[in-house]
């Protein structure tokens, strides 16, 4: 059979067209950046982290069971070993809250099985925060990620993240910041810095003995930046105590490293 080479030329030429447009696209622009500008007038510089060799990625995520009915007609509570909790959403999750607060109203108060973030409060005026949760899926409905609620049992959670101590807390926290994206970066360089720094604002979540191997990072104001001791990224698994009202430490989950995902503060 014949092949027309004119033809076979302009396919492979339309080809290795194709494969710089595919390159171009999958390579994230301006990924070695380290400075983000809030806006044209702010002082205040948004800053990736310098490592981004990581496998693991900055996570609060677990696993509830308890009594959740609604309180003032939209808002839902979650109530665990005789301790109420607020529970809110996310952008993610708003469609699937409203349904619950639906549900619930009508059919009354029940026992459910969520996937949820923990949402930690200080009060940094005073020593003291509050713990609340946000809905991420609801249990054997379409929308649930079935491996969270395999791998982890009521009141279990996965935290990873900085592990240290902060001013305005009396226990260690494991911190949680926000994880780089593209999307991200562009997000908070096109607002505001006082919106920029809501976005980004780290979760402090206060935890018992989170890395016994390695100590949490605590601030010396008398020792220069290269003399701190280290901090370490850690990641575990942890049991949420409602009458202690902070996490337990139960499991260690891989090695704990300097080395932390990319993260935008």
């Amino acid at each position: 059979m014949m092949v027309n080479k004119s033809s076979s030329l302009a396919s492979t030429k339309n080809k290795a067209q194709k494969q710089e447009r595919d390159n171009k696209v999958s390579s994230p622009k301006n990924s070695s950046s380290s400075n983000l500008k809030a806006d044209n007038t702010s002082k205040t510089q948004l800053k990736t982290s310098q490592n981004s060799e990581s496998n693991s990625i900055f996570q609060a995520i677990g696993v509830l069971e308890g009594l959740v009915a609604v309180k003032n007609e939209e808002q839902l509570t979650i109530t665990i070993e005789g301790q109420t909790y607020r529970l809110g959403y996310t952008a993610k999750s708003k469609q699937r809250y409203k349904a619950l607060v639906e549900k619930i109203a009508s059919q009354g108060s029940s026992i459910k099985k969520l996937s949820v973030y923990p949402q930690i409060n200080h009060n940094k005026g005073q020593e003291g925060y509050e713990i609340n949760f946000n809905l991420v899926t609801v249990a054997n409905t379409e929308e649930a990620r079935t491996s969270i609620f395999q791998d982890l049992e009521p009141g279990e959670f996965y935290l990873s993240g900085f592990w240290q101590y902060v001013l305005f807390c009396k226990s260690s926290v494991i911190a949680v910041l926000r994880n780089y994206s593209e999307k991200l970066a562009q997000t908070v360089e096109r607002v505001g810095s006082k919106r920029a720094k809501k976005i980004l604002k780290p979760n402090y979540i206060p935890v018992d003995s989170a890395d016994s191997s390695v100590d949490a990072f605590k601030y010396d104001p008398d020792l220069e930046k290269k003399q701190q001791m280290p901090r370490y990224f850690v990641r575990v698994k942890a049991k949420f105590q409602p009458e202690k009202n902070y996490f337990e430490a139960i499991a260690q989950v891989g090695e704990s490293t300097t080395q932390a995902p990319k993260y935008l503060k």
